[in-house]
Formats: structure tokens, C-alpha cells, sequence
């Protein structure tokens, strides 16, 4: 399946970017490299959607909403956005107003996430793209009623500051969502970093405890919900249910992480 190039000179026109002036210190240099120069997407109209749809994105972010009882709305802030599709289904919801994809990563949020945008039939203009780093976004402290990332919180080089930022970023009763974030299970001490693993050492690896620590040393109340490791396989489907289900944590491990700021403090 392949999007319109129309549809999507039409989502990069309505959709503002807004390219800050410099990375912080702890923007790692091998990541971007890898993203603007080696990530292979080498015909986006076709492999974004493919990627999306492949991954059955929508449908898992849907499956770890309705388990942590979370419905988005109001104002959102994305880190590392990557190109943008998560930005894009959570800006079809009518409840929420706005969503400002942070990525650090010119080539993802100006050339790539339009295709996303396009593709999932999101409105363009309530997605409001920023070329930064996770820790100089240069937004304002307190505009958010959510904070997502997707497969990006592992990639911190100090997580421990990227929760400080996203708490900084939240209004009192708001909530972060740690989505996608791959966790290392009892018996299985590591995971196939892939590509990204032969080009620097961004991709970090935490357990489930050391996640939920992380939210509750920043101030959140964490939680931790199962998550879908998909639907296409007999055991990606087996999986959800018991007895496979009480393994996870130990043979594997598919979460969502949620840290919910207090209404006060």
C-alpha cells in the first residue's frame, strides 16, 4: 500500500515545523547520524505506510490505551516522534486539540512524517512539528495534558532528565506514556539491537522495574499495563491469553509504562 504524493504535500503544507536553533548536550550524535543518513526508507510513499501497517501500530496503541484506561485528549507533546505516526493517530481523536511531535531528527519530521500524516488521514494542521532534541524542545513548562513517546525513551542518554522533562511538561493530573519501550525479561537478559546496534550504542536496555523506578523517582505514580506484541502470528495472539500471558516478564516482556503526575504537586 502506498499514499498519494498529493495527500502528502498537502499534510506537510498544513502541518507548521518549527526547527530550533540548537541540540542539547545529550543528543546523541551516532543516533542522528544513523537517522539522517543510514535509516533505509528508500521509497517513504510505499515503506511508511508498510511500516505502519506492518507493525499493526494503530491497532497496538489502541490495545495499551484501553488497558491503562487512558483516552487522549486536550493538548499532547510527543518525544522523539520519529516520523510522526503515533503524533498522527492520536491528532484524529476530536478530543484532542493539539499534538506537538518533537524529533530530533530533520530528515524523520520534515520529509517523512507528512507520508504518516497522510497516510492515517489525520489532520495536518493540528499536528504542530518541532526539529529538537528530547531535552531543548523549547516548548513551555506545563502545556500538556499527555506526554507519549514510542520506542524513544530507551534511546535517553539520561532518562532520569527525560522524565524530569516530560513532568516539567505536564500540567498537575497530566500523564506520560511510555509506548513500545522494550524491556528485558527474567530469562531473557538481552535483545537484538538490529541495525541501530551496528552504528552506536543508543539502543539502552531497562527492565520492567527499572522503568517503573524511573517514573516514581521523577515524582509520577507508575504503572505498568500488558501490551500487544501483535496480532498476524498464532503466538502473538496466544500470547495475550493464559497460560502463555503469566509468562510475561519472564520469557518475554510487552508493556506500557505510565507515570500520572498528581493533581496537586
Amino acid at each position: 500500500m502506498s499514499v498519494a504524493a498529493a495527500l502528502v504535500e498537502r499534510a506537510a503544507s498544513a502541518s507548521p515545523l518549527i526547527v530550533q536553533d540548537a541540540m542539547s548536550e545529550l543528543a546523541d550524535a551516532d543516533e542522528l547520524q544513523f537517522r539522517e543518513e543510514i535509516e533505509r526508507y528508500p521509497d517513504p510513499l510505499v515503506d511508511i505506510p508498510r511500516f505502519i501497517d506492518g507493525k499493526e501500530l494503530v491497532r497496538k496503541l489502541a490495545f495499551s490505551l484501553h488497558e491503562a484506561g487512558i483516552s487522549p485528549a486536550g493538548e499532547i507533546v510527543e518525544l522523539g516522534a520519529g516520523t510522526c505516526w503515533l503524533s498522527a493517530e492520536l491528532a484524529r481523536r476530536p478530543e484532542v486539540r493539539r499534538v506537538r511531535a518533537v524529533e530530533f531528527s530533520e530528515r524523520r519530521i520534515r520529509s517523512l512524517a507528512p507520508v504518516a500524516i497522510a497516510h492515517l488521514g489525520a489532520q495536518a494542521d493540528k499536528i504542530e512539528r518541532h526539529v529538537a532534541d528530547f531535552y531543548a524542545h523549547g516548548l513551555e513548562p506545563g502545556i500538556a495534558d499527555f506526554v507519549f513517546t514510542d520506542a524513544a525513551f530507551h534511546h535517553a542518554a539520561d532518562p532520569a532528565r527525560l522524565v524530569r522533562v516530560a513532568w516539567d511538561l505536564l500540567r498537575p493530573g497530566g500523564c506520560l506514556v511510555l509506548f513500545r519501550e522494550p524491556t528485558i525479561a527474567r530469562l531473557r537478559r538481552t535483545r537484538d539491537h538490529g541495525e541501530e546496534g551496528e552504528h552506536g550504542d543508543f539502543e539502552r536496555e531497562y527492565t520492567s522495574r527499572e522503568y517503573l523506578e524511573l517514573l516514581s523517582d521523577g515524582g509520577f505514580l507508575p504503572e505498568r499495563y500488558t501490551a500487544s506484541g501483535g496480532w498476524t502470528t498464532p503466538r502473538a495472539r496466544a500470547i495475550l491469553h493464559p497460560p502463555l500471558s503469566w509468562l510475561n516478564g519472564t520469557l518475554f516482556a510487552e508493556y506500557t509504562y505510565v507515570g500520572r503526575r498528581p493533581a496537586i504537586g
